[in-house]
C-alpha cells in the first residue's frame, strides 16, 4: 500500500458552486424559475415570481432585498448528453445565504481577499461577482475593418475622430500591451453592479473565486 510522503499547503481546485469550508452556513431551498441551464451553480440568484419559492437570474434593477443567495451545486445532478451539468426549469435548488462558496465571478476581475464582491445585475456576465462596482469596459485588439475600431496612435500625435492615443487605451483587456499601429475598440465586459454585503475570500482558480455571504 502507498504512503502519502508529502503534505502541501496549497488550496485544492474549486468547483462553481461547491462549498470552500465547513463555516457555519445558511441554505434554503427554492425552484429554478430560468429555463434549462440558464441558471448556474455559483451564481447568484434573485427572488422569482413566487416569492420565497422560485428563483431566477438577476435582471437590471436588482437590489440587495432582492437577491436570495448563491445557488449551491448538488453533487446528485445529472450530466446531459454533451456532458455538461445542467440546472433543469422547476428543479429544487439550494440557495447558501451564509456562509463561504466558490462562487462565479465576470471576466477581467481580479478578486482580493476581504475586498467587496460585487453582482452583476445587467450584462453577459450577469449574476457573477466582480470587483467593479459600476459598468466596466476595457479595450480590446480588433481589426483595422472592425466597426468601431480606433487606430492607436504615439501621444504627440493629435488624434482624428477614429484615432486614440496609446495612454488612454486604458483599461486594456488583460494580458494586452496597447502599441502604436494596433486598432481597438471598447468593450464592455459587464454593466450595473450592486452590493449585497458580500467579501471575496483567499482564493480563485478560473473563473471562480470564494465568496463570503451573509445575507
Amino acid at each position: 500500500m502507498a504512503a502519502q510522503l508529502d503534505y502541501g499547503y496549497s488550496t485544492p481546485k474549486g468547483v462553481a458552486g461547491g462549498k470552500f469550508d465547513i463555516a457555519y452556513d445558511e441554505v434554503v431551498t427554492r425552484k429554478n424559475e430560468e429555463e434549462d441551464g440558464v441558471l448556474k451553480y455559483g451564481m447568484v440568484a434573485m427572488v422569482g415570481t413566487s416569492k420565497g419559492t422560485d428563483v431566477k437570474v438577476p435582471t437590471t434593477g436588482a437590489t440587495k432585498a432582492t437577491i436570495e443567495g448563491i445557488v449551491l451545486r448538488a453533487a446528485n445532478t445529472e450530466q446531459d448528453m454533451k456532458g455538461k451539468v445542467v440546472v433543469r426549469k422547476n428543479a429544487s435548488v439550494g440557495i447558501l445565504r451564509k456562509g463561504h462558496v466558490w462562487g462565479r465571478i465576470s471576466q477581467e476581475c481580479a478578486p482580493e481577499y476581504m475586498k467587496t464582491a460585487y453582482v452583476v445585475v445587467d450584462g453577459e456576465d450577469v449574476g457573477c461577482f466582480t470587483d467593479q462596482s459600476v459598468t466596466y469596459s476595457v479595450y480590446v485588439k480588433v481589426g483595422a475593418g472592425d466597426s468601431g475600431a480606433k487606430e492607436v496612435i504615439a501621444d504627440t500625435a493629435t488624434p482624428t475622430s477614429d484615432q486614440i492615443k496609446v495612454s488612454e487605451v486604458t483599461p486594456a483587456s488583460a494580458g494586452y500591451v496597447p502599441t502604436i499601429g494596433d486598432y481597438v475598440v471598447s468593450k464592455q465586459l459587464h454593466g450595473a453592479t450592486v452590493d449585497i454585503g458580500a467579501r471575496f475570500g483567499n482564493a480563485s482558480d478560473d473563473g471562480i473565486a470564494v465568496i463570503e455571504i451573509n445575507m
